[in-house]
């Protein structure tokens, strides 16, 4: 199992993108058989034959690189899909019987590997950085410190870093923790009288993981006895890893000597996914649960989704749950009917009155002349209204400047109007829709400039 696993990773690396990394996900280790031969499951033909011809001999020369000896492959087929999703399960089984073994492995997740994650241009240098501390725990980037907003993929990282150590490198223990279990752990060793104990088990570990340093804030008995432990493992040359919400030199309730520990190695920033990762995030889901989903659907969410990888999924898994109980088909109405109240609907950042003008002017198909006029007809003022609400609400103008870009209008004019549209908003589910539309409407805008 761990010279299949090590190849496995070598594989994904070398052979990236989605059609690799969909057949490769298809080939499950079933045995390893005299010592030299790897035995492996496909669940058809198709993969077998695709495996034999492009990976063969890549995997042959892994084994040779990472091993240090020449192993055979040998491919068979499943003769049912039943029989292919035993033998997934019990390597499944394997892998979380060793982990538990050398670590508390209720603490993490075994869908947080490196192969679960869905790298862009947000998250490529952290992925790699991670990737290399598992490769070589203790000799490159210690500390490796990782940050960014909440639900972007940190803790998805530390834990794929702890399931490969766990997998590839049983001589290692690997633990990972919260600082808010840290915290708890110190406190009850304190209160029974148990330092000794506690000091041994964390400066025992030859790769420590702590997520959320920010909560260690203002608990300065706790971070003390982190700088302390920092110290030890550091200057025994093993691994540490930290997450972050912030940049380390932020924790201004962290004192100094900690904090400028946390930077002496490789301090990582992880930004939120563009449309494209946000997009590769959820077909990636709907290829784990063997789930047709439309492209526009996809789409959808991957428009209107965009910090917050948690929610992403969680749209998508919704969607499908709601399909899956009333026996509908997933469909783009279906999207836009549940995730309705569940979808935060923005402006995107930045945004000016001359695109307010233009993305309401061609919705309700008139023009922007029109907007700035002087025209009292219904067809016209409506979308004029809705134009000035969207001003006062999404830009930091006045109201007098605002009236200006609508053909010098009175501010009161511009206050009257966003204050009625703001009623119907709340009143009228007609126009509650149409700003929605509206609103998504910028995001196919934001799409496309993403997309040059």
């Amino acid at each position: 199992m761990e010279q299949w696993s090590s190849i496995y990773e070598e594989l994904c690396r070398t052979h990236d993108g989605s059609l690799n990394s969909a057949i490769l996900s298809k080939i499950q280790f079933q045995e390893l058989r005299n010592d030299d031969t790897i035995v492996l499951v496909a669940p058809d033909p198709l993969t077998q034959g695709w495996f034999n011809e492009n990976y063969l001999a890549s995997a042959a020369d892994a084994a040779r690189r990472l091993l240090g000896r020449d192993y055979r492959f040998e491919v068979r087929i499943a003769p049912t899909q039943r029989s292919f999703d035993k033998v997934a399960e019990k390597t499944a089984e394997r892998t979380a019987k060793k982990i538990a073994e050398r670590t508390d492995a209720g603490q993490l997740n075994p869908r947080y590997t490196f192969d679960r994650f869905i790298v862009g241009p947000n998250n490529d240098f952290a992925q790699a950085a991670a990737l290399q501390v598992a490769t070589n725990p203790g000799k490159s980037y210690n500390p490796l410190f990782l940050y960014g907003s909440v639900a972007l993929g940190k803790t998805h990282l530390l834990q794929a870093v702890a399931h490969k150590i766990l997998q590839e490198r049983p001589e290692l223990s690997v633990y990972y923790t919260s600082s808010e279990n840290f915290t708890n752990e110190f406190v009850e060793c304190i209160k029974n009288r148990e330092m000794p104990k506690f000091r041994k088990k964390y400066r025992s570990f030859d790769v420590l993981i702590i997520d959320d340093i920010q909560f260690m804030q203002q608990k300065e008995s706790t971070v003390e006895e982190l700088f302390h432990t920092f110290n030890e493992l550091f200057h025994s040359k093993k691994q540490l890893i930290f997450a972050c919400d912030r940049p380390a030199k932020s924790l201004s309730a962290i004192e100094d000597r900690l904090r400028t520990r946390f930077d002496s190695g490789l301090s990582i920033k992880i930004e939120a996914p563009n449309y494209e990762t946000r997009k590769a995030i959820l077909l990636a889901r709907a290829i784990e649960e063997k789930m047709y989903i439309p492209d526009e659907v996809i789409d959808y969410i991957a428009q209107n989704v965009d910090g917050d990888i948690r929610l992403l999924e969680g749209s998508l898994t919704k969607v499908l749950a709601y399909g899956s109980l009333k026996k509908k088909d997933v469909s783009l109405d279906l999207a836009k009917e549940i995730l309705r109240d569940k979808i935060r609907m923005e402006m995107p950042k930045n945004i000016t009155i001359s695109e307010i003008q233009r993305v309401v002017s061609k919705y309700f198909n008139i023009t922007v002349n029109d907007l700035k006029s002087k025209r009292r007809v219904e067809n016209i003022t409506y979308p004029r209204q809705i134009a000035m609400y969207l001003a006062k609400e999404y830009t930091n103008l006045s109201l007098n400047e605002i009236g200006n870009m609508f053909g010098d209008k009175a501010h009161t004019t511009v206050m009257r109007s966003a204050e009625k549209v703001e009623k119907l908003v709340k009143s009228k589910k007609k126009t509650k829709k149409e700003i929605e539309d509206i609103i998504a409407d910028f995001y196919n805008v934001k799409k496309e400039v993403e997309a040059r």
